[in-house]
């Protein structure tokens, strides 16, 4: 549960990491998420045939924006996408990216957003798509759509459930609500963002690797008490005791 940055093995990209590192908190959510893709990266790409330095860099810096970019929360939130994309282009040049590939990284991340359009199944809005409101473009490039599905694939995990109950929990753009409605029964509960990944997988592998993940992640929100887990910290604790004896499916795991 929650992987530990302090000690996980080093990217291929260390300077990448250093550059997202200067906008968002060591060992933080968005340092932990933005880790956990790059390390899956390269798995994914060889068997999409993506090129996975592309797809590592984009997977590095593709939330570097949500801590201290422009704009109040919602903002940042909703446009994330653009002002991730435009430091990838102020900063790869210095590290050794080409003109070309830096592009392919920042297209990659401004194509990143999802879960989009609407979801038949709950008869409702993806969540990104009813929360922002407005048009994001769609990945293109084969490193556009992997690094889509890395993102897709982590929200789908019990790590990606507890990131969602705690946004929804913690900050002021929601309603207050339970921690069941937050986690399984709500609007835009943390499942439906499980649902909504689910069916907008993009490549082979991933809508694979999606179908394992949305098995697991259902058995352990459906063993949750939620009569006694009732705030955030119960809910973590709940989920550190699940994945200590039902590991993430290898596919998923870095």
């Amino acid at each position: 549960m929650f992987l530990s940055c302090a000690h996980a093995p080093v990217t291929s990209e260390p300077r990448v990491v250093e550059v997202m590192l200067q906008h968002v908190k060591r060992d933080g959510p968005n340092h932990r998420h933005m880790l956990r893709l790059a390390k899956l990266s390269a798995r994914l790409a060889k068997a999409e045939g993506a090129d996975g330095r592309i797809v590592e860099a984009a997977a590095l810096l593709h939330d570097a924006t949500k801590e201290d970019g422009q704009g109040g929360g919602y903002e940042r939130f909703c446009t994330h996408h653009l002002q991730a994309a435009a430091l990838a282009r102020q900063t790869l040049p210095g590290l050794g990216f080409s003109p070309s590939d830096t592009e392919r990284v920042a297209s990659a991340i401004e194509q990143h957003m999802g879960p989009l359009g609407a979801n038949d199944e709950f008869h409702a809005p993806r969540f990104m798509s009813g929360f922002c409101k407005r048009e994001f473009p769609r990945p293109a490039t084969i490193e556009a759509k992997v690094l889509f599905d890395l993102d897709m694939l982590d929200l789908m995990t019990v790590d990606g459930v507890v990131k969602v109950v705690t946004l929804r929990q913690h900050n002021a753009e929601f309603a207050k609500e339970p921690v069941r409605d937050s986690a399984l029964t709500g609007t835009d509960s943390a499942w439906k963002s499980v649902v909504d990944a689910r069916q907008v997988l993009l490549t082979t592998t991933g809508q694979r690797c999606g179908d394992e993940v949305q098995r697991h992640t259902r058995a352990f929100l459906e063993q949750v008490p939620f009569e006694t887990v009732t705030t955030v910290e119960a809910f973590e604790q709940a989920a550190r005791s699940w994945l200590a004896m039902h590991a993430l499916p290898p596919c998923v795991t870095p």
